[in-house]
Formats: C-alpha cells, sequence, structure tokens
C-alpha cells in the first residue's frame, strides 16, 4: 500500500494543535516549528510559512521589490498562477517558451526576452523536474536580476541540485492537497538565504508588522513597549497570509514519512515507464543528467495521432473504457485562458503562436496521477496502459 495520504503523526499533532499554542517538542508556536523543521527539506537558512504557494509567489515578488513597470518573466506552460502574482505587484508578465524535452522554460528564450525593465525570472519545476537553474542563475546574475523558483510541484529539491551557486534567491512551495507534501488541503512555505528577504516575505505575509524577524515570528517586546499608546506597529504594507496552526501541526507531522511519501511516486512513475517502454508514441518527460524528478506527475508527450492515427482524445476514451482511471491534460497555456487571452502585456500580445514549442507541448501531454493510496490499483492501471498499447502497436 503507498503511504496514508495523511499520517499518524500529522494526526496527532493536529490534535496537539487544537489544545496547545506550542509544540512540546520544541516549545515553538505551530508555524515556527515548522519552519524550522523544514529547513531540512530546502536546504536554505530562512523558511516562512504561508497559507498557499500562490501567496508565497506573491509575497516573494514584494520582497523583491517588484511592481508597477517592471517585468517578470515565467514559462509558458504552466499554472496561470505565476501570471496572476505578477499582476498581484502590478508587474508586466513576459512569456518564455519551454524546452522541448524537459517541458521546463528555456533558458535561451528567457535571455532573449530580458530588458531594462526586467526584474525578476520565475522559473518552474514542472510536474516535479527541477529547471534548469545552472544556467537560469546565470542569466540572472548577468543581468542583475532577481530569480525565483517556483517549486510548488517538487519536493527535497535542495538535495537535488548538482551546484548551490545555482540556487534561486527565493523558493515557494505548496502544500495543497495533492502535493507530495500536503497539510490539509492548502499550505506553503517561502524559503530563501537571506535574512533581510526572510524579514520582508514575512512583513509582506504577516500584515506588514513592523517587529516581525528573519526567523520564528516577531521580535519579543515587553507588555510597557507594545501595550503603549505610543506604539507604532507597522511599517510595511502587508496581506494576511499567515499559515494557521492546526495546517502549521499536519506539515510537522507529514514531514517525518515524506521520504516514503517521495518514494511511492516514484514507484508510480517507475510502473507507468514500464507500461510504455518500446512505445515510439509516447514520450515521457526527459530528466537531464545530475537531476532527480520527484514525480507530481508521471508527463507524456503523445504522438500517436501522427504515428497511429489516434487522437489523444480517442486514447484517453479507450484507456478509460478498458478501466482506466484517465489521465490530465496538460493546464491550459495561461496566456490563452480567457481572462487573458487577445490582451496585451507589454509588446506580447495574448494569442496562438507567442510560445510555440509550449502550445505544441499542451496539446499533446498526458499527466498520469502518482498518489495512489492502492499501489494495487497502481499497477492495474499499468497494465491497462500496456495492453493498450500493444492493441494499436509499440
Amino acid at each position: 500500500m503507498h503511504p496514508n495520504k495523511y499520517s499518524d503523526a500529522a494526526r496527532t499533532k493536529a490534535m496537539e494543535a487544537l489544545f496547545s499554542e506550542v509544540n512540546n517538542d520544541d516549545g515553538l508556536d505551530w508555524p515556527s516549528s515548522f519552519e524550522e523543521r523544514f529547513l531540512t527539506v530546502s536546504k536554505q537558512k530562512y523558511a516562512v510559512a504561508v497559507n498557499s504557494g500562490t501567496s508565497g509567489l506573491h509575497v516573494a515578488l514584494m520582497a523583491l521589490g517588484v511592481g508597477p513597470g517592471d517585468e517578470v518573466i515565467s514559462p509558458a506552460l504552466t499554472v496561470i498562477m505565476d501570471t496572476f502574482a505578477t499582476l498581484y505587484v502590478g508587474a508586466t508578465p513576459v512569456f518564455a517558451d519551454v524546452l522541448q524535452d524537459t517541458w521546463n522554460i528555456d533558458p535561451a528564450s528567457v535571455e532573449a526576452l530580458i530588458t531594462p525593465r526586467t526584474k525578476a525570472i520565475i522559473s518552474v519545476s514542472w510536474f516535479g523536474l527541477p529547471a534548469d537553474l545552472v544556467s537560469l542563475r546565470r542569466i540572472a546574475d548577468k543581468y542583475g536580476i532577481a530569480l525565483i523558483d517556483d517549486s510548488a510541484e517538487t519536493i527535497l529539491v535542495g538535495d537535488y541540485q548538482p551546484n548551490k551557486a545555482s540556487a534561486p534567491d527565493i523558493r515557494v512551495f505548496s502544500f495543497e492537497s495533492k502535493k507530495h507534501l500536503s497539510t490539509g488541503g492548502e499550505g506553503g512555505m517561502v524559503t530563501t538565504d537571506s535574512a533581510d528577504l526572510a524579514k520582508r516575505i514575512r512583513q509582506a505575509g504577516g500584515l506588514g508588522y513592523r517587529h516581525l524577524s528573519a526567523m520564528k515570528g516577531r521580535t519579543s517586546l515587553a507588555a510597557r513597549t507594545f501595550q503603549s499608546p505610543e506604539y507604532m506597529r507597522f511599517d510595511a504594507i502587508g496581506f494576511n497570509y499567515r499559515m494557521t496552526p492546526v495546517t502549521a501541526a499536519i506539515g510537522i507531522g507529514q514531514l517525518e514519512d515524506l521520504p516514503e511519501k517521495l518514494q511511492a511516486r516514484l514507484d508510480c512513475s517507475t510502473a507507468f515507464s514500464n507500461a510504455i517502454t518500446g512505445c515510439s508514441w509516447l514520450i515521457p518527460q526527459s530528466t537531464p543528467e545530475g537531476l532527480v524528478h520527484s514525480y507530481y506527475s508521471f508527463g507524456i508527450l503523445y504522438d500517436g495521432e501522427a504515428q497511429k492515427g489516434v487522437t489523444w482524445q480517442e486514447f484517453y476514451d479507450r484507456y478509460a473504457e478498458k478501466g482506466g482511471d484517465g489521465y490530465y491534460a496538460n493546464c491550459s497555456n495561461p496566456y490563452l485562458e480567457p481572462v487573458f487571452k487577445g490582451k496585451h502585456f507589454g509588446v506580447q500580445k495574448c494569442e496562438f503562436g507567442l510560445a510555440p514549442v509550449a502550445e505544441l507541448l499542451q496539446k499533446n501531454i498526458m499527466a498520469f496521477k502518482t498518489n495512489y493510496l492502492d499501489m494495487e490499483r497502481l499497477a492495474e492501471n499499468a497494465k491497462i496502459l500496456g495492453e493498450l498499447i500493444d492493441e494499436i502497436g509499440r
């Protein structure tokens, strides 16, 4: 069996948080305790808990001082939240194309789009595969711009980077219900090696309180100080993106068996990989040497229509008719969603042809889930997939 979605430790910690303001294991309040423990995952110096990955992207851009007149480059094959966060701070989104084999943002496309107004790059570890942060870090340093990695679909990525110099300025993790580490529905973490950025991130997500610090929430003040009518509380604009104690407590418990949960994802990906072995028209997402894929999803590029005359939808229907659980399409390119299609962002118009590689991939990607709770059900799906491929011809 797959490890349970919520471990016994997570359930126990959640109950403890209902009756105690602090984690008795370390005496810290629950969000601070979760932040401290998460540093062993992120391998960075500071962590700030937030209520979602989207909130994390927003405060990351705020902390970097991104605002009106600035441009933020993000991939054309990703969730729309990266674009939303850019617009939240009043900046202009710029869409870079992606690489044909990894499906992650193309460093060459990024560099070609840089202008004097470019303030930040948002890379995305799509489906759990780390982006080429070595090349992106080099570009960011060359032009003096910030690098944020949207790590919402990956975990333990700090262990997998081949070069510490490739570390982004800020990472943003998501703990939404389908992620590797889930905190009960929503949640996120923002990590950095900069004390200054950590404080800014904490203020941006913590209502702008001026006595917030890089670590462990607020600076301790004497009651006579903060109860005085002269006490001034705010020196920055901030949002209420703070993580709740119960959410943090669940996260603490979930950390205990995170390696096992990651291994279960890898086992799922292996089962699907074995099923498509030798099939020329089902092409898995490529993992470059030196990187480890954490498989939020097992992604396949479908070429069955060109090679076998079977459309993506026909293959889906036949797979489902045989008893398969189905699979997901890649979400639409952000700029082609109805909220943006036809509009202009700077010199770019949100229309077909803006990012040809990303658009071609989007129409043909299959995303198989890797969060099976029942490994026997996984085996059945892999078997059905293999049999369908054999019927059509590998």
